[in-house]
């Protein structure tokens, strides 16, 4: 029992000196990274500079800087590819051991791609320079500008040895690490610099594009208030709605679209889904104004509006895509085009103008009747003497799920009905 208990205190002892141990080389571990990161931030520094040294220097200061920067080492091969002599500090420079580099698939690509074949005609023949790039297979410091090349320039002679009988090739090798190292900076920075310019040109534009979007749709929605003030307050609530329902679809993975950007097609929904009823400009103002049941001939002529809004859209569209300039536009206005003419389609094909059916419908189209719904259903309308509030009007469009409207865009429209709730607060406010 006593032996048993001095096990288990040595033990104990040599658990907690290994701990010591442990904690110890994880401080100098932090330690040495921490340093490490500030050695590669001052030599970022450093380069920066001696690229600015370079542009501004005149020829004999920048040999002088190759010069300095420059190390020469010596290789000699026989002629058919074995290793006769290395230079240790090239070795240590590119991280490996002689064995190693003999094995290396750089030997083999030296004499498939770079070194000539000896001319058997003479005795001495010259290897023009050629830049030969190793990579450090053994990097292992975490972080992302570290340069994983270490680039070689190489050149030199072969020479047909008496005694041997065959060619050699005596190599001289230099690293050029830092030229091909700052010339990469210096096309970097350059880069950066001329991406940074055309990514403000880009954004310059696209504002440019989202203006005229906004002129023509607030041209649009000021003809249609000054047609009907009631349309105008609807169209309002209609903007903010869609736009709740258009980001949630796009949450939930209900938005695909190709050749067009995500976040800027439910932000073009989100717009024109104002534009839904502009098709009403064309209904006399007895059938809009009448507080009471519309008649068959009225009925009639009140469901063409979805047609004519398109028509109008359409004809907008023609005239874009006739000119070059413009054509682009084309894309945008296909949003509210959908729109305008199939809003009143319903999910199980009862609707109209057409008569689509399930996921024909558009996705725009889908997502806009669940918002006009609503907001019909809580709107101030004339001809809406029984004006719902929250919890009613949610209930009649799940009563409508799978009939009147996409199921899954109801079930996106009930996970978001909180924010849709305070919109209506926010304006009885």
């Amino acid at each position: 029992m006593k032996k048993q208990k001095e096990l288990s205190s040595n033990i104990k002892t040599k658990y907690l000196l290994l701990a010591k141990k442990y904690n110890l080389l994880v401080s100098h571990y932090k330690l040495y990274k921490k340093t490490l990161k500030r050695v590669l931030y001052n030599y970022r520094i450093l380069k920066q500079k001696l690229y600015i040294l370079k542009k501004h220097s005149s020829k004999k200061v920048l040999d002088l800087i190759n010069h300095i920067n420059n190390v020469t080492y010596q290789i000699v091969f026989d002629e058919f590819g074995v290793l006769e002599k290395i230079s240790p500090e090239l070795l240590h420079t590119i991280e490996m051991n002689q064995g190693e580099f003999e094995s290396s698939v750089y030997v083999d690509v030296l004499f498939e791609r770079f070194l000539p074949q000896p001319n058997r005609t003479k005795q001495t023949q010259e290897v023009e320079k050629f830049q030969f790039p190793i990579m450090l297979e053994r990097l292992d410091i975490e972080t992302e500008n570290t340069y994983p090349f270490i680039h070689l320039l190489i050149y030199g002679k072969i020479i047909f040895s008496k005694s041997k009988n065959l060619y050699q090739y005596f190599l001289t090798v230099e690293n050029i690490s830092s030229i091909v190292e700052l010339e990469y900076f210096q096309k970097t920075d350059s880069l950066i610099n001329s991406l940074s310019i055309s990514n403000f040109q880009l954004l310059k534009a696209k504002k440019n594009i989202e203006m005229h979007k906004l002129m023509l749709i607030s041209l649009t929605c000021s003809l249609v208030g000054e047609y009907s003030m009631e349309t105008s307050v609807h169209l309002k609530k209609m903007q903010l709605l869609t736009s709740c329902l258009a980001h949630e679809c796009k949450r939930l993975d209900l938005i695909h679209v190709t050749k067009y950007d995500i976040e800027e097609y439910v932000k073009d929904i989100s717009y024109t889904s104002v534009l839904h009823d502009i098709g009403k400009m064309a209904i006399s103002h007895d059938i809009l104004d009448k507080d009471d049941n519309l008649s068959p001939k009225e009925m009639d002529e009140m469901i063409q509006h979805p047609s004519i809004g398109a028509s109008y859209i359409k004809k907008i569209m023609d005239m874009f895509a006739a000119d070059p300039e413009y054509e682009t536009y084309c894309d945008f206005l296909q949003i509210p085009w959908e729109i305008c003419l199939y809003h009143h389609e319903r999910w199980d094909g009862k609707g109209y103008p057409k008569g689509l059916k399930g996921e024909d419908i558009p996705i725009t189209a889908r997502i806009v009747a669940v918002s006009d719904t609503y907001e019909a259903l809580r709107g101030e309308r004339i001809y809406n003497h029984n004006r719902k509030d929250h919890i009613e009007a949610l209930s009649v469009i799940r009563e409508a799920s799978g009939t009147q409207f996409d199921p899954k865009i109801v079930d996106a429209f009930f996970s978001i009905e909180n924010k849709i709730e305070q919109i209506y607060k926010e304006e009885d406010l």
